[in-house]
């Protein structure tokens, strides 16, 4: 059993939802509901592809459970993705009135929130 502590992902994805709806909302005031459910959509696909992600990949720690780590890692990794991309068609596929520009800039900010605040939350695997 280890000792290390996971990484406090799970504050990533809720910021990235936060962050999602609150775009959103703005986008909604000040542009109308295509552009607002677009740009909401496109933040959900961000979101909650990287929420699965963070469940399978954190899932195991320690060296002993090294070969559990890497494949949880690469399957968290390909679910996201394929996560991603079903998400994606089924927008470009179903929804008629998309702004499609808007979906994408929603996704590609959230993505890039996400990063960022992966760089700012306090994280000891020790505890220490």
């Amino acid at each position: 059993m280890s000792n290390l502590k996971p990484p406090p992902v799970h504050k990533v994805i809720v910021a990235q939802l936060v962050a999602t709806f609150f775009i959103a909302a703005i986008s909604l005031l000040v542009s109308g509901t295509i552009m607002a459910y677009s740009v909401l959509l496109g933040g959900l696909i961000s979101a909650l592809p990287n929420s699965y992600f963070a469940t399978h990949a954190f899932r195991y720690s320690g060296a002993r459970s090294a070969d559990k780590v890497v494949k949880s890692f690469i399957r968290g990794e390909l679910g996201k993705l394929g996560i991603t991309l079903v998400l994606f068609a089924l927008c470009f596929s179903l929804i008629t009135n998309l702004n499609e520009l808007a979906l994408i800039l929603g996704f590609i900010a959230i993505q890039f929130f996400g990063v960022m605040m992966s760089g700012l939350i306090k994280y000891s695997p020790s505890g220490n």
